[in-house]
């Protein structure tokens, strides 16, 4: 089972890692040299920032334990790049690098349905008590009250079990 997207980023118990990891990137593939290359070339383009970023996406994944992550089409990280990069003449920075991945992460898409199934767990366990509710005894227990009680108790649930 996967963890969801929101934990990636931003918060999440392991966001200081998270940005540790961001930067140690940036400083790897912005910085001087690349670390494969022993020519010095000027790595500040478009297709070293697309290298980093899903060397990147790929490295917080494995280190933090999540499920694989699609990063969007070439077509939103060019735009992405182009917005935050011509600003400082085609140089990327720290801080830019740091704004850019967020807002790919709200882009980004599931490579398996690890977090579709915690979804479904949330908006189905309240749709059956409160079928059950009704077969049974309708008069039991108000709605108001038996809907957000499973909801938060499912949630609860998920959370020990570590899938959220």
């Amino acid at each position: 089972m996967g963890a969801s997207l929101l934990k990636l980023y931003p918060g999440g118990s392991k966001e200081k890692e998270k940005r540790e990891l961001i930067m140690k990137s940036y400083d790897m593939y912005f910085q001087d040299k690349h670390p494969h290359d022993t020519n010095k070339k000027d790595y500040d383009n478009f297709h070293h920032f697309h290298e980093a970023v899903c060397k990147t996406v790929e490295e917080i994944n494995q280190k933090s334990g999540y499920m694989q992550i699609c990063i969007p089409d070439t077509g939103d990280l060019k735009r992405e790049f182009y917005y935050y990069a011509g600003k400082n003449g085609d140089k990327l920075t720290n801080e830019d690098f740091q704004k850019i991945l967020p807002s790919l992460f709200a882009k980004a898409k599931f490579t398996n349905f690890g977090a579709l199934d915690t979804f479904l767990y949330i908006l189905s366990a309240p749709a059956t008590a409160l079928v059950v509710k009704n077969a049974v005894k309708p008069n039991a227990i108000s709605n108001q009250v038996l809907i957000p009680g499973v909801t938060s108790a499912t949630v609860l649930i998920l959370a020990a079990l570590k899938k959220i």
